[in-house]
């Protein structure tokens, strides 16, 4: 797969489905690979300063944006529930559109926090801070 830098997306987002046992509930389930980016939002920088067990960052820190098309194709709606697993963690949580325009398709944003850490590596690679960006992960409805 190419890595375009200009948009930080890879050229070829075509999502990978995987076929294989849901071991959650014995069925076969298909899952789509999307590539999961966390950071900051202003949203949580100022909810933050209202204490970080407030509702609103709470809100903030726990749910998922998605492309508007791949929610489409998905068949979720805002407010669905998703579980979203990693080489290193599996969550479960709230998905909502981005405004247009703001994530390409196979692209997924979550705010750096509780749910996004469970997704990350642990290895720092001497930095003192996990590789956070650019994270392989699938995604199905809950």
């Amino acid at each position: 797969m190419a890595f375009d830098s200009n948009r930080g997306v890879r050229q070829d987002h075509t999502i990978a489905f995987v076929g294989h046992e849901d071991k959650y509930n014995g069925s076969m389930a298909t899952r789509e690979i999307f590539v999961l980016i966390p950071g900051r939002t202003s949203k949580q920088g100022t909810t933050m300063n209202e204490g970080k067990f407030t509702p609103g960052y709470l809100d903030e820190i726990n749910t998922l944006q998605m492309n508007a098309e791949d929610m489409a194709r998905l068949s979720l709606k805002n407010g669905d529930k998703v579980r979203v697993r990693s080489e290193t963690g599996v969550i479960e949580l709230p998905c909502l559109a981005a405004k247009a325009g703001e994530l390409p398709p196979g692209l997924l944003f979550l705010p750096y926090g509780d749910q996004s850490s469970k997704l990350m590596a642990g290895d720092t690679h001497g930095t003192g801070m996990p590789t956070s960006k650019g994270i392989d992960v699938e995604v199905e409805k809950v």
